[in-house]
């Protein structure tokens, strides 16, 4: 049966924006600030009372958020950062961002995150100082195994959270830093929730949330006490003069926007309401695989709840006898968009350059990534809009 082509182009993933939200911005922009002012500090309070940490500092974007977070914990030259090959970039560059060294582990092929059996056999070889586990495609890594492992091993941890937004392991939600020692997010328009671009950094430690602080804004601070420059910092009669500020350490301009967060505080209150449509539509997606052979549909593990950031799905391409190129060029011409996440990070050219990783050093990831192809997710699919990508797919893939 010939399957009439949908009328407009549906991507793997995009922004849902209302009305609300569109009035939470104009209502900064008929106001004072628009950068530095009073909705990024109520966006923060209400992100980290949303995941149930103590502190979150919102930042320019979430590769900024990962490069606050390596400063922040000292990583420096010399010290080495383990993370997953099956992530995008940032979550190895950070490293790299401070001098440090990047490696990687592989994943499993239950859930796609880092092989906490592969992590543990690489630190009886090697001393680490920091493990990213990358919590792929919105579902978490084993995150309370990780924090077993630091206990012995003694490293920091930061969650790359980014696909993860809304979602839960163990009793807990993702950001809450309840095996970790920051998380990070990023608001990019294909997550669950968007500011344009944007990211925010979770701790539940006072001295990295003060330290972020200082790297997110040029290294500079106004406090009193900490003042080292007393003849500058105040006048003859000892009060402090208003105009004085000091940079005790290197910072950037990782600042977010009142504009951004206006856009982030409409969109956080929608979303559960986005994560629970994100997991209807991969409930009908893996009913409408589930009968392909050449399809593989995501797992879901036990303990954890997905917000399927993504809906990833393995291909059989060899026994299809068909390449991915030509099904993603198939997909385009029948407004069915999709994307490949990721190509492993240790055969991009820099990597391999640098430290010699090859195919064939992470099994797990480079098969993945032979394999997977991610179709569209994103809350505002109608159901009409998943039945025909299902059809699509399958008329395709097969």
């Amino acid at each position: 049966m010939k399957i009439k082509k949908h009328n407009r182009f549906l991507p793997y993933g995009r922004q849902v924006i209302n009305q609300d939200d569109i009035n939470s911005v104009l209502e900064v922009l008929e106001h004072d600030y628009i950068t530095q002012g009073p909705r990024i500090q109520e966006f923060e309070t209400r992100f980290a009372n949303y995941v149930g940490s103590k502190h979150a500092v919102a930042c320019f974007n979430g590769t900024a958020a990962l490069h606050m977070a390596c400063q922040a914990i000292g990583l420096r030259k010399g010290d080495k950062l383990v993370t997953s090959p099956i992530t995008f970039l940032a979550s190895a560059n950070c490293a790299q961002f401070v001098g440090a060294d990047t490696t990687f582990v592989d994943i499993n092929f239950d859930d796609y995150t880092i092989s906490v059996k592969e992590l543990e056999k690489f630190l009886d070889k090697e001393n680490v100082d920091v493990v990213v586990p990358v919590h792929y495609a919105g579902q978490s890594a084993k995150m309370k195994q990780i924090y077993e492992l630091k206990k012995k091993y003694n490293y920091y941890i930061i969650e790359d959270a980014c696909h993860a937004l809304g979602g839960r392991y163990l009793n807990s939600k993702i950001g809450s830093c309840m095996y970790s020692d920051l998380s990070i997010f990023s608001f990019h328009p294909v997550k669950h929730i968007t500011t344009g671009e944007g990211g925010v950094v979770t701790t539940n430690d006072k001295v990295y949330y003060e330290k972020l602080l200082l790297y997110r804004n040029h290294g500079i601070h106004k406090e009193t006490e900490l003042f080292k420059n007393k003849t500058m910092a105040f006048d003859e009669d000892g009060n402090q003069n208003i105009w004085y500020y000091e940079m005790e350490e290197l910072g950037h301009n990782y600042r977010i926007t009142d504009i951004q967060c206006g856009l982030g505080l409409s969109q956080l209150k929608k979303i559960d309401q986005f994560v629970e449509r994100r997991r209807e539509i991969a409930s009908m997606y893996n009913d409408g695989f589930n009968d392909n052979e050449y399809i593989k549909i995501p797992r879901v593990v036990s303990g954890v709840k997905h917000s399927y950031h993504l809906y990833p799905i393995q291909i059989d391409f060899v026994s299809l006898g068909e390449n991915r190129n030509t099904i993603m060029k198939r997909l385009i011409k029948m407004n069915v968009g999709s994307q490949v996440l990721y190509i492993p990070v240790h055969l991009q050219p820099y990597y391999s350059n640098k430290y010699g990783f090859k195919y064939g050093d992470y099994p797990n990831s480079e098969k993945f990534y032979e394999n997977c192809l991610s179709i569209p997710m994103f809350p505002s699919l109608t159901d009409s809009e998943v039945k025909y990508i299902i059809s699509v797919v399958n008329s395709i893939v097969s």
